[in-house]
């Protein structure tokens, strides 16, 4: 055999090589340590009042690792349109999102928008984007905006005609007569009934208390419905940090409800691991086990005796 057929018979067997790895093989190539990363960039830096963007949000990670995206207030002060996910490989995600900002022109900043994870020792680590700058420009034109040259006085010829005005008079007194008949005849109106007694609510630790108890009798985490005890978890504590110290929690993130809770100096370390925890389980798909679960709610029930209110001091008999 040739220098030219032995060479060819070694590109055979290097092609037929390659054809023969199987998917297990090139999982197993990818799976080697990923670091985590996030980037992200937009279409455009100039943008047209009312007109929308694209934001590309990249995330790198290792194989199989789940993150809780950016939330909508994160955003602010631009509005989400529409979103979507793509997985560029195992180990790469795109998250796109359409914004637009309603506001007057201006030089705007995107936010760092961040990304959170739980690492290889179970913590929740976060990543964030550089803010980004973004110019918000008018769509009129010069043409539009020229001012031009004002026109001549245009001189009006008014007739002295009194028949108006008298018959403006008529129907004044007319008008008049009418709403003086109408006070004389109308009926009063039937008196309203009494309202009805509504029961005060308990006070908030009282109330989040008793929710947890009940919470726990339902056995959510013995039957292994650990996203319905998240959910139902995530709902008592928001409403209790909401009454307790005076904050809005209906249709708010997590990351909103800390935020209001830190303009009202209060320490919310406790609550931010409980609310965390929760929304892995509930949008990462978090698996965190029996133990795990029975360990929050263990803190949620610490977490009221920690911020319960102080008992007033009783009056002197």
């Amino acid at each position: 055999m040739g220098s030219a057929g032995r060479w060819a018979s070694f590109a055979l067997v290097v092609v037929l090589g390659a054809c023969s790895s199987t998917p297990a093989d090139i999982r197993e190539a990818t799976s080697g340590p990923v670091e985590w990363t996030v980037s992200a960039s937009t279409d455009q830096t100039s943008v047209q009042v009312g007109d929308d963007f694209e934001l590309a949000l990249r995330v790198t990670h290792p194989l199989d690792g789940d993150f809780v995206p950016p939330a909508g207030a994160d955003f602010a002060p631009f509005t989400i349109l529409e979103s979507a996910t793509e997985s560029l490989s195992p180990t790469e995600s795109l998250l796109r999102f359409r914004l637009a900002a309603y506001v007057l022109p201006q030089d705007l900043e995107l936010p760092a928008l961040t990304v959170r994870y739980r690492d290889a020792d179970g913590e929740v680590v976060s990543l964030s984007t550089p803010p980004i700058a973004i110019s918000l420009v008018t769509s009129l034109t010069p043409e539009v905006t020229d001012v031009h040259d004002i026109k001549e006085p245009v001189s009006l010829e008014v007739p002295r005609d009194w028949t108006l005005l008298w018959w403006l008079l008529a129907a004044l007194v007319a008008a008049l007569v009418a709403y003086l008949l109408y006070r004389k005849l109308r009926k009063e109106p039937a008196a309203l009934p009494a309202p009805a007694f509504v029961t005060p609510l308990p006070a908030p630790d009282v109330e989040a208390e008793q929710a947890l108890l009940r919470l726990a009798e339902k056995k959510l985490i013995e039957q292994g419905q650990l996203t319905l005890f998240y959910t139902e978890l995530t709902d008592i504590m928001r409403r209790y940090a909401g009454r307790r110290f005076e904050v809005p929690y209906l249709e708010r993130t997590t990351t909103e409800i800390l935020r209001d809770l830190r303009g009202k100096k209060v320490t919310n370390a406790p609550l931010r691991s409980i609310l965390e925890a929760a929304d892995l389980v509930k949008f990462a798909k978090d698996s965190p086990g029996e133990e795990a679960a029975k360990d929050v709610l263990g803190r949620a029930h610490l977490l009221l005796q920690e911020t319960r209110p102080a008992p007033r001091a009783e009056a002197a008999s």
